[in-house]
């Protein structure tokens, strides 16, 4: 907050599991430690940008959730329903 900062909670849950191109999750998709490799549509990368990938799509989708309710006039923070929303 002092430095014009927002901290949004976001569940990790399946992040490392899930194709940030397709949306399929999977555990066979982190085969090995390193490697993502989607086995829906063969989407590969390493498996920690992937992840942070589903991470930061998670986040945006908790802040644009709540600048509606403000912009509606009512204040809210992400609530645990809002940063686990699997996308």
């Amino acid at each position: 907050k002092l430095k014009g900062g927002i901290l949004i909670k976001v569940n990790p849950k399946h992040t490392s599991q899930t194709c940030i191109k397709c949306g399929h999750i999977s555990k066979d998709n982190r085969k090995e430690q390193e490697i993502f490799k989607c086995v829906k549509c063969g989407y590969e990368a390493h498996a920690d940008h992937n992840a942070a990938q589903n991470i930061l799509k998670r986040a945006g989708l908790a802040r644009m959730a709540c600048q509606a309710n403000l912009i509606r006039g009512r204040q809210q923070e992400p609530s645990e329903a809002d940063s686990s929303i699997v996308v």
